[in-house]
């Protein structure tokens, strides 16, 4: 019976397919006619609603497969037949999940509502409060320090203990949600936090370490397995490790392998013909490309674009000049290679060596134009 009513009280976060929730909310009565809308981003994708608001109440329902980051904007519109102008628009940023939640104002104003029935919140408003006792403590620092005497404050030795009891403030400030994620592994946000906490591509094997410590209902959720998605994809993608090989048509239709190039120095360049830095940075890959391409050096391009542009891909690799081999699957961003190589913006490129092993990522401009000449010489322009 007890592990029944465990998985009773898990189940409302538990992340798998859909779950509803409803989002009531209450303010003071508003002056002007005016409508809610709501925003919420789920992996990159963000959903938009509506509803009116009436007496001060609105609902919004909806499903969602996982927490989402959400922000709630009163639009108030001016009276008919006035010529009031609209009011400013107000903002909240809160966490959308699973379940019923309740927004209540003493205002008209969303952005000053108080959350309940949302645990991620709750957590969210702890940190909050840490920082907002930081922040006491720092005013009341500073305000001691202002009652000195003026020969005071222009005394060095009088300001030294107060910068350094500032400066402990900062340090407690900085790391309050790092601590607070490493004290809370089962709580939603602490993962939410995780990735800026703990920098994913500064150190994979770190953050490996750090995420072994979320609870296995975290870890097993869809956030969850995207983080160990890219803590995998950051060591195999890391500078020394082989570059993972792939199979993709050319521009003719024609099967191309990354492992084809094996020998030789390989830039693996991801861009798109619909992406302007990509086009920017075309000139620049041209330019090494005839510089180098005589010294065991080529370029790979996998585009981006998806079946309904392959005639601007292909109008794109005439008109820059692109004479090394291109391929693309025209799926647009869901490309398999970029999804191996963990692509998640363009440009994006990965420098390997002749014995197939990566050795830089991200190379533009004139920093990739050093790299080769360390690696190649001054080359021929030709």
């Amino acid at each position: 019976m007890k592990k029944i009513l465990l998985l009773l009280c898990l189940l409302p976060f538990m992340t798998l397919g859909q779950q509803n929730f409803i989002l009531n909310a209450k303010l003071k009565p508003l002056t002007f006619p005016a409508r809610a809308f709501l925003y919420y981003t789920i992996n990159g994708k963000t959903t938009i609603d509506s509803a009116i608001i009436k007496d001060g109440v609105f609902t919004f329902k909806g499903t969602l497969s996982e927490v989402a980051k959400a922000y709630l904007k009163i639009k108030r519109e001016k009276m008919p037949g006035t010529e009031t102008r609209r009011t400013p628009s107000d903002l909240l940023d809160f966490f959308l999940e699973p379940g019923t939640t309740s927004l209540n104002s003493t205002t008209d104003s969303v952005s000053s509502a108080v959350i309940k029935g949302s645990v991620v919140n709750d957590d969210v408003a702890k940190c909050k409060a840490v920082m907002a006792g930081i922040q006491i403590k720092a005013n009341q620092i500073m305000a001691q320090y202002k009652s000195g005497t003026p020969q005071q404050l222009k005394d060095s030795l009088y300001t030294v203990g107060f910068n350094e009891q500032l400066r402990v403030l900062d340090a407690e400030a900085k790391n309050i949600h790092a601590n607070f994620m490493r004290s809370n592994p089962d709580s939603y946000y602490s993962l939410i936090l995780f990735k800026t906490v703990v920098p994913i591509a500064a150190d994979p094997l770190v953050a490996e370490r750090e995420f072994a410590k979320f609870s296995s209902r975290l870890k097993s959720g869809p956030l969850g397995k995207r983080i160990q998605d890219e803590i995998y994809a950051t060591r195999l993608l890391a500078v020394g490790q082989p570059a993972m090989d792939f199979t993709q048509n050319d521009s003719n239709g024609k099967p191309v392998k990354l492992s084809d190039f094996k020998g030789k120095y390989v830039l693996l360049d991801f861009w798109a013909s619909w992406c302007a830095p990509c086009r920017q940075e075309n000139p620049n890959v041209v330019k090494v490309y005839q510089k180098y391409k005589n010294k065991n050096f080529t370029v790979l391009g996998v585009s981006l674009d998806n079946a309904g542009l392959k005639t601007a891909w292909l109008k794109a690799i005439k008109d820059d000049g692109l004479s090394w081999t291109n391929v693309s699957d025209l799926k647009g961003g869901d490309n398999e290679v970029a999804v191996k190589y963990f692509v998640k913006a363009i440009p994006s490129n990965f420098l390997v060596g002749p014995d197939g092993k990566i050795l830089a990522k991200n190379l533009r401009g004139e920093e990739l134009e050093l790299k080769l000449e360390a690696l190649l010489g001054t080359g021929n322009a030709r």
